[in-house]
């Protein structure tokens, strides 16, 4: 038995393939605004509101009726259902709680739907009836539910509906016999200890519409937003790679205007520098090139002066930052193409590409070449975007070491498929060795790369990860000499057993603890704190400078702590973690490009 304090801080999380999820600790109690056992995208995959916040059940026996369930209140723990759990299973589309109530056994199973708003709860006792009472809200999951909020519940044999302003919007049903009680209560003040320590919104009131109980030993109910089917139990696979893959998919959704992939669980959306990043973990390892290149034409079809969104509201507006997208984006479709040798695909993108790098080269208003490198005006336009109130944490404006590695690879890419599609001009190819050079003159420090050099050619001496692109790439701008060099820096100031630091202890603005209110965390969130996703361009930079086999199939070793990350959180990886033991994790509990990228290192070490 676990004490309720350590216990709502292990959380699970099951995705509905849709944008929605089913997420709570293994416990039971809700500790974040996100938390719920059906959250729904009302805009699917976007709009993500909670409409099943958890269920209050009890076991009646002879003896009495025994809650099962635990909520956190602010000062105290109530019910005590926290005591009778025996046993916690998380796998691959379920989980499973197990309670022994005075020598009664009771399993609880919450089934998570592939591809529906759905989920399937059943229970089984030894002996006695099940009752639940479900609490249930309608809300963003950013937020908590308004004190205004009204719902009513219309019950006709085993289903239940539930309407809010005339609309129904949660539907029950149930499969065997029951006895259902109108109850209408509101249970006030629910406390969320991780949202309260992030500083954000952490205080709520639920709905009891009303309560069930069975007339024997089952209940097995059905609830859904709009449609279900069955659902069958699927396992997890037991080899980490193949669990990676696994997990690597419940990031891919179904979207109304088709496949996007959700940057991260539970807050993020879809994010265009995190798709393309993570596009070959997430599809082209698991062979799902058609939905590579229909999400690649979507993001081309938002083309804005050579730029691609960083992100598509739910209205369908794209949003215009990062510098890199069009980049990543260049240096995945080389990706699919040595994946699906699909030339057909290459020759009807070509054009887009080629107006990417026409902006890029003449300038955009945002980007400018200078000196034959590639500047960027304003900030935060690198993925290093922490901000708050107005303030850039890492403004990085100027050439940047890793925009700059990216842009001679898309130039080296766009003479690959140049000449692929029977173009002898040497355009490109003389546009990238002038990159080069310059990149090699300006860059180069006898220890590694500058981060980046801003308007005035003044090199920033920062000792951050970013400077892995320029050999990690598939065309890198850095001889493998020099890359040794960068590579003894970053093994000696960043590399960790979860990932790579952000900044180097010795740097002054240096924070490894990523905690508290908006500000503190963002302060810190580039500059310390330890990025998983990062291992896969460790692994591909290490790999072109290691000549030794066994030291090479050796790399994974590095990572063992990770591992166990792994194994114990279904497949899933945060966000970061913490550059200080014991390593806590921070941000979103699964990261999709951190399951991608560290998918696709460990994939490429174990198959050398």
């Amino acid at each position: 038995m676990l004490p309720p304090e350590e216990c709502e801080r292990r959380e699970w999380l099951l995705s509905l393939r849709t944008g929605g999820y089913s997420s709570s600790s293994i416990c039971g109690i809700n500790s974040r605004t996100y938390h719920g056992y059906l959250v729904v995208p009302l805009n699917q995959p976007h709009k993500r509101y909670v409409m099943l916040s958890k269920f209050e059940d009890f076991l009646i026996t002879d003896e009495g009726e025994f809650p099962i369930s635990t909520n956190h209140y602010e000062g105290t723990y109530y019910p005590d259902g926290y005591r009778y759990l025996k046993e916690f299973k998380w796998s691959r589309n379920y989980v499973r709680w197990v309670y022994e109530v005075n020598n009664v056994r009771l399993e609880k199973t919450l089934i998570a739907h592939g591809f529906e708003n759905a989920i399937t709860i059943e229970y089984k006792a030894t002996d006695g009836r099940i009752k639940i009472c479900p609490l249930i809200t309608y809300r963003s999951h950013h937020l908590v539910t308004p004190k205004s909020t009204f719902f009513d519940v219309h019950f006709q044999g085993q289903k239940a509906r539930v309407v809010k302003d005339g609309i129904p919007f949660l539907n029950f049903l149930f499969e065997s016999g029951i006895n259902a009680e109108m109850t209408g209560y509101w249970y006030y003040n629910f406390f969320y200890v991780l949202d309260y320590e992030r500083g954000s919104n952490h205080k709520e009131d639920l709905f009891n519409p009303f309560c069930v109980t069975s007339k024997d030993n089952t209940l097995i109910v059905h609830v859904y937003y709009d449609k279900y089917g069955y659902e069958k139990l699927k396992e997890n696979p037991y080899d980490v790679l193949k669990l990676l893959a696994s997990a690597s998919t419940d990031f891919l959704v179904k979207g109304k205007e088709g496949w996007a992939i959700i940057a991260g669980y539970h807050w993020f959306d879809e994010w265009g520098r995190d798709t393309f990043i993570s596009m070959e973990g997430i599809l082209l390892l698991n062979g799902l090139y058609k939905l590579a290149e229909d999400i690649t034409t979507r993001y081309l079809s938002h083309s804005e002066r050579g730029m691609l969104p960083n992100h598509i509201t739910p209205e369908g507006e794209p949003i215009y930052v990062g510098v890199d997208i069009s980049l990543w984006a260049i240096n995945t479709v080389y990706k699919i193409y040595t994946y699906s040798g699909d030339k057909e695909f290459i020759r009807r993108i070509y054009p887009k590409f080629q107006e990417i790098v026409e902006w890029y080269s003449k300038g955009n208003g945002i980007v400018y070449v200078k000196d034959n490198l590639l500047f960027h005006k304003g900030a935060p336009r690198t993925w290093m975007d922490a901000s708050y109130n107005g303030r850039i944490v890492t403004p990085r404006e100027g050439a940047a070491v890793e925009i700059n590695a990216l842009w001679y690879n898309a130039l080296m890419v766009m003479n690959f498929f140049s000449k692929l599609l029977g173009d002898k001009q040497d355009y490109y190819v003389e546009m990238a060795e002038k990159v080069r050079n310059a990149f090699n003159e300006k860059f180069v420090a006898s220890w590694g790369l500058y981060d980046y050099i801003d308007q005035y050619m003044i090199p920033d001496k920062s000792i951050r990860p970013n400077q892995l692109f320029a050999l990690s790439l598939p065309f890198n701008v850095l001889p493998p000499e020099m890359g040794k060099v960068m590579l003894a820096t970053i093994e000696n100031e960043l590399l960790r057993p979860y990932g790579l630091s952000t900044l180097s202890m010795r740097d002054p603005r240096y924070k490894p603890i990523y905690r508290g209110d908006r500000a503190s965390r963002d302060e810190a969130y580039h500059n310390g704190p330890i990025w998983p996703w990062l291992i896969g361009a460790y692994i591909d930079a290490k790999l072109k400078v290691e000549s030794d086999l066994i030291k090479a199939k050796m790399l994974i070793d590095i990572f063992r702590p990770l591992l166990d990350v792994i194994k114990e959180n279904n497949g899933y990886i945060p966000e970061l973690f913490e550059d200080i033991p014991p390593y806590l994790a921070g941000g979103c509990i699964a990261q999709a490009w951190s399951v991608a990228e560290v998918y696709r290192g460990f994939n490429k070490v174990i198959g050398i």
